[in-house]
């Protein structure tokens, strides 16, 4: 079956994963979230990357854009009987709060009105507006239960993804036979990201296939809108959709994947069972996304004596996510499931506000997968992607960045974005919470970015030679911060037993 004799609900279904949970939504999708904040910096501001705001949804509605919006809208118009995504959201969750009897803002009216908020207030752009954690914490519990998941396919992915195509697919098939079978997939991925992330630049596209263009310029007008907007993901969406094409040309593969297709194009589709899908799980996986790793599940419950390759499997994805064991060291991969492996289990469950017994029983097993598919699958990610969790080091050190093009003359470009992103490595690499300033040398061969008053003495600072920053890309500045992150994270245990051990506590220095 090619292409072009794919069904709209085919496409709408393969858009779903490409787009959807190839480029936005992830691991995200179903709690409220905002671009560069993380939990533990939640409420601080300068954390929130460029103008967004509250997002929610596979494929993410950022309410402080779209939040007036009708319910299933990408363009802002629809049915006008339907309510506002912003208003729908917090009727779900007010009447989740009042079944489970949780408290919930009597004032919707001030929540409506935070909600609606976005920005980080730098470069005149305005400020969002945090709502509380306990408020959170409820449309949180309303979007990942059962009910709520189900509404936010129904409400907000399903119309949307299937809008999106539709607006791609006429586009695409306004170009005739100038769109070749083999990248037909991608251009409509392409197309359906841009229509939903930033439809004002669809003209564009249309310009190039007006004047004749086929795949070659519609990729190409893609990578140009991300030299001027680094946030953009197209390009993304066609490397994932060219991934997937591959995939769907294998014959069990393929098959897999287009009833995948068909169930999530499916208004009606209930996502909490696709743990239990196993097409749905083999699309994901095909994306980069979550089912790789339940296949190394094994159904017996691991404890103290147990051995074999299910432990081993357990040994090796708690080293992944660099679990401290009784010792502070990695494990032993040996298959026996010993008093280390007893304290790295106990020691996640404790991180996840798990009951503490040092079994690997079925609730474990699944955090710890859920956990590790998160951590694969923001190893992969740019670094300039709003989900990852260095996004607003990034952020910040591009602000500076810009800073320094604007005193020189010169248009912020890639390279520019490479820097920062080697900057915010940096960064992470010294501890620091945030970027500050940055500041070039004299001779312009090395950059700093710096946290705190510049003049002060207690400033902390880390540094990147320039030529090797602007060359570094994006995709490795996101891995190694992840890298450099999960060694933070294995140090400090040792770091906290030795300060707390007298007469070794190292001096303190920048």
């Amino acid at each position: 079956m090619t292409e072009s004799t794919r069904s709209s609900r085919d496409l709408t279904g393969a858009m779903y994963f490409v787009v959807g949970r190839g480029t936005e939504g992830g691991v995200a999708s179903y709690r409220l979230s905002v671009a560069g904040v993380s939990d533990s910096h939640w409420g601080d501001v300068s954390y929130v990357k460029q103008n967004s705001g509250y997002s929610i949804g596979t494929i993410q509605v950022d309410l402080g854009q779209r939040g007036t919006w009708p319910v299933g809208s990408i363009d802002g118009s629809g049915r006008k009987d339907a309510p506002s995504y912003v208003d729908a959201v917090i009727t779900q969750s007010a009447a989740y709060a009042e079944t489970h009897r949780l408290a919930f803002p009597e004032n919707h009216a001030a929540l409506r009105s935070d909600l609606l908020t976005h920005g980080n207030g730098k470069h005149d752009r305005p400020t969002l507006s945090f709502i509380s954690n306990d408020t959170r914490t409820v449309v949180n519990e309303w979007a990942s239960s059962v009910d709520g998941k189900k509404w936010i396919h129904a409400n907000i992915d399903y119309p949307q993804v299937k809008n999106a195509t539709e607006i791609a697919t006429r586009m695409v098939d306004s170009a005739g036979e100038r769109i070749s079978e083999d990248h037909r997939l991608e251009t409509v991925a392409i197309l359906a990201k841009t229509a939903n992330q930033f439809p004002s630049q669809l003209k564009r596209f249309q310009v190039a296939l007006d004047q004749g263009g086929g795949y070659a310029e519609v990729l190409k007008t893609a990578e140009q809108i991300k030299e001027n907007y680094d946030f953009y993901d197209g390009v993304k969406a066609a490397d994932i959709a060219r991934a997937y094409q591959s995939a769907l040309n294998e014959y069990e593969r393929g098959d897999a994947l287009r009833r995948a297709e068909q169930k999530v194009a499916d208004r009606n589709f209930d996502p909490s069972s696709q743990g239990a899908d196993d097409d749905v799980r083999e699309a994901l996986h095909v994306i980069g996304g979550t089912s790789a790793v339940h296949s190394t599940h094994v159904s017996a419950v691991l404890r103290v004596g147990s051995h074999g390759a299910g432990v081993t499997a357990l040994q090796s994805q708690l080293n992944e996510l660099s679990t401290p064991s009784n010792d502070n060291l990695a494990l032993q991969v040996d298959g026996h499931f010993g008093p280390a492996t007893q304290a790295a289990i106990e020691s996640f469950q404790r991180d996840h506000g798990m009951s503490v017994d040092g079994v690997a029983g079925p609730r474990t097993l699944d955090a710890l997968a859920n956990e590790l598919a998160s951590a694969r699958e923001v190893s992969r990610m740019s670094l300039s992607d709003i989900r990852h969790p260095g996004v607003s080091l990034y952020t910040q050190a591009l602000d500076g960045v810009r800073g320094i093009d604007e005193q020189r003359g010169r248009t912020t470009d890639q390279a520019s974005c490479n820097l920062a992103g080697s900057l915010a490595v940096a960064a992470c690499s010294e501890r620091m919470h945030r970027i500050d300033h940055v500041v070039m040398s004299d001779d312009g061969a090395r950059a700093y970015a710096v946290q705190g008053n510049i003049n002060s003495p207690f400033k902390v600072h880390a540094n990147v030679d320039v030529a090797q920053g602007v060359n570094t890309s994006l995709e490795q500045s996101g891995e190694a911060f992840v890298q450099a992150t999960q060694q933070q994270a294995q140090q400090q245990p040792v770091q906290q037993q030795t300060q707390d051990t007298p007469g070794l506590q190292p001096s303190r220095h920048r």
